[in-house]
């Protein structure tokens, strides 16, 4: 039976000064309760053996009938906090006791928890509406003590403009694997005092924001370990501005990210006088992160950070170290004194306007400076724990444009993942950044059947990059390469008129061998996709699987020497004075190289035509053609030389088809060196057999 009656009489019927007590009583040692808010003056005290567990249930989380329990694509929170602490100055929440959200435990009706909810929300790229532990709004003089903080759904202590919140020897622990698990959260307060904590959660550790609001200013957090989390972090809303931040005598282990301030054009302001000082780390992926681009989000709200000190900080272990300004005029600001990191590596530092060098040291002394700065979690009140499942590890990193994600960047991903591979699931949206896949086993796809959802785009051309195969905006170079879902788009002709020489714009490069492409478009205009073989001595030919997807170009637009199989796939013409779809490059007879196109459409945009089926870019070229349908922009000879009158290469070439149609088709008018090709030959253009006796997965 619920409590929340009860606790709640009891608290509107408290004067200011006093406590409401939950207390055990013999082997009553749980109170259940939904919703409940505190008053002023009025401090609510869980006894050592007693805990307040949340109830599971939606419903009484609502804010509106339905709205609680729920992922759906609009942003917005539709649930109650557990406790809410609104207008009610010099209230509080102490005692040796626990609170636990019950983050992990199936909810009434459904068949997920709390963090099932947010993860699908997160794998959907979705927004999530699930309760938090405690909420403070304008609430001064606010005081948690002791008090120890279990498996929130959510944030655990979300403050909002208030002036004194103090958390003073406050546990939370909730599993590394919890999304959206923020530790304490001030957010646009002043007067704010974090200290003697102990924090290991699924996000955040520490997170001051700011907004409409106001700014958040006059924050010390001292004395504090950080264990599992996303770091002390700053941001990534900035815009009412952050000054005048102490973090003193800080240890951090295992967590994904030390000293954070992250912020974006869109949610960015001022952040001054931001103080790091006798902060010790070990197992900590990202040391040190001060990113004013930390989402490709557009908007003129430019973050700065301005006199940003680093004193005495050391990592015990290796990391990344990012320091990124906005642009030239917005440089970050920072001051780097006895900075260590052991065993780090050029590598991974990355620097972009920033005011002065990043003095860091090789961690020579670090280990004498963190002597005994590392504890473990201390012991648990006896109060009873709630039965919770664990989120699983996911390994799949996730990158969202949005911020919301593991990374924003699909190349800081790539970067951080194993050497031997991992699954990146990329969220809707444009990512305009080139990528380098140069690690076997990878695998980049969007959870959304319409790849025009997730864009990833650049503008380099053959006469910027220094050649056509540098103006990739993707470079697929590892084995075993799986991409869906997804387009890959070079549009330096969007803003670049197409000459003769020097507008060579590839969309994507690939030499990865038993590399699959399904369900992607490929978007471009001259030599739109390289599929190519890595050309190095003793490497055998580069199998390479295109199903479902779309090709667009207009000259030599699908170009190369690899094994390649177009199955099923649409390949457009666009607009262009005549125009070539393959441009294949076998260098010789014996070389085992070629495309074969099985039942694809050859389609083009409005008004185009003179479209050739390719031409030899080098003598020996081989292009097969089966049950594929051709629109009327096909010249009915299909074929051309690559220089007609100074080359003779179609007397080497293999150009051949099995069941053309279409309007495009002409058999009886192909060029003469074409072979027509008969059932029996078609089928020894079947994947297993074309690739030597790999199959790929559909």
């Amino acid at each position: 039976m619920s409590d929340t009656r009860r606790i709640q009489e009891a608290i509107d019927r408290c004067t200011s000064g006093h406590a409401v007590e939950l207390k055990a009583s013999g082997a009553n040692t749980i109170f259940l309760a939904g919703p409940i808010a505190l008053k002023p003056g009025i401090t609510l005290l869980v006894d050592a053996h007693s805990a307040l567990f949340a109830s599971r249930n939606p419903r009484d989380y609502d804010i509106e009938p339905g709205s609680c329990g729920v992922v759906a694509s609009r942003r917005g929170r539709g649930c109650k906090s557990l406790i809410t602490v609104a207008d009610a100055p010099g209230s509080g929440i102490m005692g040796d006791g626990s609170i636990d959200g019950r983050g992990g435990a199936m909810l009434t009706g459904l068949e997920e928890s709390w963090w099932d909810l947010a993860k699908r929300a997160k794998v959907m790229d979705q927004s999530q509406s699930v309760t938090r532990l405690i909420s403070v709004n304008h609430s001064d003089g606010f005081t948690l003590y002791r008090i120890t903080l279990r498996n929130s759904p959510n944030f655990h202590v979300s403050v909002q403009q208030t002036n004194g919140f103090t958390a003073w020897g406050v546990k939370i622990l909730t599993p590394r694997t919890a999304r959206n698990t923020d530790g304490i959260d001030p957010s646009s307060s002043t007067n704010v005092t974090i200290t003697h904590c102990y924090i290991a959660t699924g996000d955040d550790n520490v997170a001051i924001k700011t907004g409409a609001a106001g700014p958040a200013s006059h924050i010390t957090v001292a004395d504090n370990h950080f264990y599992s989390g996303h770091g002390m972090s700053i941001g990534s809303g900035t815009s009412g501005g952050v000054h005048d931040v102490l973090v003193n005598n800080l240890s951090l282990e295992g967590a994904d990210n030390g000293i954070r301030i992250k912020s974006d054009r869109s949610r960015g302001g001022l952040v001054e006088n931001v103080s790091y000082q006798n902060v010790c780390m070990k197992d900590v992926t990202n040391p040190i992160v001060l990113d004013s681009l930390y989402t490709t989000f557009p908007g003129d709200l430019i973050p700065v950070y301005r006199n940003i000190l680093l004193q005495n900080v050391h990592s015990l272990t290796p990391g990344y170290v990012t320091v990124r300004g906005a642009d030239p005029g917005h440089k970050v600001s920072v001051r780097f004194e006895n900075v260590t990191i052991n065993g780090l590596k050029p590598k991974y530092i990355s620097s972009e306007n920033s005011e002065g060098e990043i003095a860091l040291g090789d961690g020579g002394e670090s280990s004498r400076a963190c002597a005994n700065r590392f504890v473990p979690f201390p012991k648990l009140p006896l109060a009873p724990a709630a039965a919770v499942k664990i989120p699983e590890d996911d390994h799949v990193l996730y990158v969202a444009a949005d911020g919301t994600g593991d990374y924003y960047s699909i190349q800081r991903a790539i970067d951080v993942a194993p050497d031997t591979g991992a699954v990146i699931s990329i969220a809707p949206g444009t990512y305009r950044e080139v990528l380098t896949i140069d690690k076997p086993h990878m695998h980049l796809r969007s959870p959304y059947e319409d790849a025009g959802k997730t864009v990833i785009v650049f503008d380099k051309s053959a006469g910027t990059a220094g050649g056509t195969t540098k103006s990739a905006t993707a470079n697929v170079l590892g084995d075993d390469f799986i991409g869906e879902n997804l387009t890959f788009q070079n549009d330096f002709n969007a803003h670049h008129p197409q000459v003769p020489v020097g507008s060579q714009a590839l969309a994507v490069n690939v030499t990865g061998d038993r590399a699959i492409f399904r369900n992607v478009r490929f978007l471009g205009n001259q030599d739109t996709l390289y599929a190519a073989n890595k050309h190095c001595e003793g490497c055998s030919s580069s199998r390479q699987y295109f199903t479902r997807c779309f090709i667009e170009g207009n000259v030599d637009f699908i170009f190369g020497d690899s094994k390649a199989i177009f199955d099923h796939c649409e390949i457009r013409s666009n607009v262009h004075s005549g125009g070539y779809i393959t441009a294949q490059s076998r260098i010789g007879a014996g070389q085992d190289s070629g495309y074969v196109f099985d039942h694809c459409k050859l389609t083009a945009d409005p008004g185009v035509d003179r479209v050739w089926l390719g031409r030899p870019w080098r003598p020996f070229a081989k292009v097969v053609l089966l049950n594929t349908e051709m629109g009327a922009h096909i010249e009915p000879a299909g074929w051309r030389e690559w220089h007609p009158g100074e080359t003779q290469s179609l007397e080497t070439v293999y150009y051949a088809e099995y069941d053309s149609t279409g309007p495009g088709a002409h058999p009886g008018e192909r060029d003469p060196h074409t072979k027509m090709l008969t059932a029996a030959q078609a089928a020894g253009y079947e994947p297993q057999k074309f690739f030597n006796g790999w199959t790929p997965r559909h």
